[in-house]
C-alpha cells in the first residue's frame, strides 16, 4: 500500500514508471471494453439477420412418408388404465455362468509349510478357508505377487498394490 510517506521517498524514475504503468493499465482496460462491446453489438446483429428461406444449402429433404400397417392399437382414454408397470417379462433371463460381481469373501491369515506362504481366504456361506499361493488370482481377478506375516502384495490392472493384514 503506497502512503504520503512512502510516495515522498520515490525518486522522479520511478514515478515515471508508476505513472506509465497506470497510463498502461487504463488505456489496455479502455481498449477491451472497446472490443468487447463491439463483438457483442455484431453477436446480437448476426441474431437478428435470418437466412433467406430460398438458400439451398440450410434446405433439408423431408423423409419419405411410410405407410402404416393397417391393425390398429386401441389405447384408453385415461392413461391411468393402461397400467404398464404392473406388466411381467414374457421371457425368463438365461441363468449366468458366474455371478456379475465376486462373492463376498474376507481375508483370515497367512499360513506357512516350510518356505511356501499361503493366504486364507473365508467366502460367504462356506464354512471351511480355501488356501491360495503366490501365483493364484483372487476373488475380482487380482494375482498374487508377494506374501508376507503383515501384507500381501497384488497385482491388478497391471498395478501392483499393497493391503496390510493387521489393523492400523
Amino acid at each position: 500500500m503506497v502512503t504520503m510517506s512512502n510516495v515522498k521517498s520515490l525518486s522522479r524514475p520511478q514515478v515515471i514508471a508508476l505513472l506509465a504503468l497506470l497510463a498502461c493499465a487504463v488505456i489496455g482496460a479502455a481498449l477491451g471494453w472497446v472490443s468487447m462491446s463491439s463483438s457483442i453489438e455484431s453477436v446480437s446483429q448476426l441474431s437478428v439477420q435470418k437466412a433467406p428461406e430460398t438458400d439451398a444449402t440450410f434446405v433439408l429433404q423431408s423423409a419419405p412418408i411410410e405407410k402404416a400397417e393397417t391393425s390398429e392399437v386401441v389405447l384408453p382414454a385415461d392413461p391411468t388404465e393402461l397400467q404398464i408397470w404392473e406388466q411381467t417379462a414374457r421371457l425368463a433371463l438365461p441363468p449366468r455362468k458366474e455371478p456379475l460381481t465376486p462373492p463376498r469373501w474376507r481375508i483370515v491369515g497367512v499360513t506357512a509349510v516350510g518356505d511356501e506362504k499361503s493366504v486364507l481366504l473365508l467366502f460367504a456361506n462356506q464354512p471351511a478357508t480355501e488356501a491360495r499361493k503366490v501365483g493364484d488370482k483372487l476373488p475380482g481377478g487380482a494375482k498374487i505377487v508377494q506374501i508376507s506375516q503383515d501384507h500381501l502384495q497384488i497385482s491388478l490392472n497391471g498395478q501392483l498394490m499393497k493391503l496390510n493384514l493387521r489393523k492400523q
